[in-house]
């Protein structure tokens, strides 16, 4: 099985809905806004999943919130599912357009191995995702988007590149990294053939909002290709062509029976506004 992933098994069970996971394209969260104060308070699109003592890194935000990137990496303490604080000090509410993204805390020289990237939070990377790693002060760089070859910890992960850092620990206060590509959990039908469908609902922060999907089917879990799907409101129109979501909706993709996939995913380009909850089912 490809990735080193366990995938969702439907195989012989009720035809029934099934998560895919929820996912956010880019990494970097969205922020709705800032309190004026020290700590300052800060409201996400979606729930944040962060826990007191994790370390972000803010890649953008308001003019008048200046001071959450004037020193990016910063140490949350959460308040709630929604919102945390960090130890600055804001003098204008707002940082409507801002967004946080992951600290990197180090990337030690590890000769002979694939370089390990160690995060301030836990990533939820997969082997074979994607990432864009920035600042990293390392020797020769890791910058640039880099192929997640394992996850070693829930704050870690190994990167493909033949480039691998001799000198240099990694940057503790510039560097950080945000996902390029990335791809949901694996669902395996087993050998049925009888198509299914594919339920992708978004939640949308301020524009621009553009996500990239491709639903991929595959036969041995590692060669893959975009399975043909439809509309609801033409049932018979398949097309593979790549979905771009930019709204706030809540959308069924009919897949096309008879044709052959034991596993499928999804693979979702990079967007920082985007959050996505996909579930799939199947027809015996």
């Amino acid at each position: 099985m490809a990735r080193g992933l366990q995938p969702v098994q439907i195989a012989n069970q009720p035809m029934g809905m099934i998560a895919l996971g929820a996912l956010r394209p880019g990494g970097a969260e969205q922020i709705v806004s800032g309190t004026t104060a020290s700590p300052t308070e800060i409201t996400c699109l979606d729930t944040h999943g962060l826990t007191s003592g994790e370390s972000i890194f803010f890649t953008a935000s308001t003019t008048a919130n200046a001071a959450l990137t004037a020193v990016p990496q910063q140490v949350v303490t959460v308040t709630s599912t929604k919102k945390f604080t960090v130890p600055v000090n804001c003098s204008v509410a707002g940082a409507t357009a801002g967004a946080y993204d992951y600290a990197i805390l180090s990337i030690p020289t590890t000769p002979g191995n694939a370089p390990l990237v160690n995060v301030g939070r836990a990533h939820g990377l997969r082997v074979g995702d994607i990432v864009t790693i920035v600042a990293s002060g390392s020797t020769p760089s890791l910058d640039g988007a880099q192929t997640v070859t394992s996850v070693p910890s829930a704050t870690s992960f190994r990167v493909l590149t033949s480039a691998t850092p001799t000198t240099g620990a990694g940057s503790t206060t510039l560097a950080h990294f945000s996902k390029t590509t990335l791809y949901s959990s694996i669902l395996d039908r087993g050998i049925s053939t009888g198509g299914g469908a594919i339920v992708i609902t978004s939640t949308i922060g301020t524009a621009p909002c553009t996500a990239t999907v491709n639903i991929q089917g595959s036969a041995d879990g590692t060669n893959w290709f975009n399975v043909p799907y439809a509309l609801v409101a033409t049932p018979r129109t398949f097309v593979i062509t790549a979905l771009t979501i930019t709204t706030a909706v809540s959308t069924t993709y009919l897949l096309q029976e008879l044709v052959f996939w034991r596993y499928l995913r999804l693979a979702i380009s990079a967007c920082t506004n985007v959050s996505l909850t996909l579930t799939a089912t199947t027809i015996p």
